[in-house]
């Protein structure tokens, strides 16, 4: 089941906390924070992420609708930094690898952490499904309408 977070910018006191959390569980944070909002990855669609299509070794693998980045593989050649259109591929100087968002997919969370953290319930997670259900509820047609556009815009 493909899964998206979405940010409400509006209600980021920008605490920091939910990057502080993914560091926490993850060594290094896979967010990173803005002059305002806290960024992170976008959870591209796995057969069309610039991350996993520039990766000369293949080290960017799909895993049940999500990204990972094997560790072993990696090289740390940095193309798919460059390739992140958010540049959301971070480095782990400790494991010798790149890292990224999975959502904490890899853990045993059912809830990943920095939206665990988010005293301000900034982060949401949504899976397409639950989007698909808003998108035909006519009382969100009109926003999500004009956050799509938003979004396509920057792609």
């Amino acid at each position: 089941m493909k899964t998206l977070m979405v940010v409400d910018p509006r209600m980021c006191t920008e605490c920091k906390d939910c990057i502080t959390a993914c560091r926490d569980e993850h060594g290094v944070s896979r967010a990173k924070k803005t002059s305002t909002v806290p960024i992170f990855c976008m959870q591209c669609h796995p057969d069309k992420a610039p991350c996993a299509r520039i990766c000369p070794t293949n080290a960017i693998r799909e895993e049940d609708g999500t990204l990972f980045v094997d560790q072993e593989a990696c090289i740390l050649c940095r193309l798919c930094m460059i390739a992140c259109p958010v540049g959301m591929i971070v480095i782990d100087a400790e494991k010798k690898s790149t890292q990224k968002c999975t959502l904490c997919m890899e853990t045993d969370r059912i809830i990943p952490a920095c939206v665990e953290a988010c005293k301000d319930n900034v982060l949401k997670i949504f899976s397409i499904e639950d989007l698909e259900d808003l998108k035909n509820d006519t009382t969100f047609a009109d926003v999500l309408e004009q956050a799509m556009k938003a979004y396509q815009d920057k792609i």
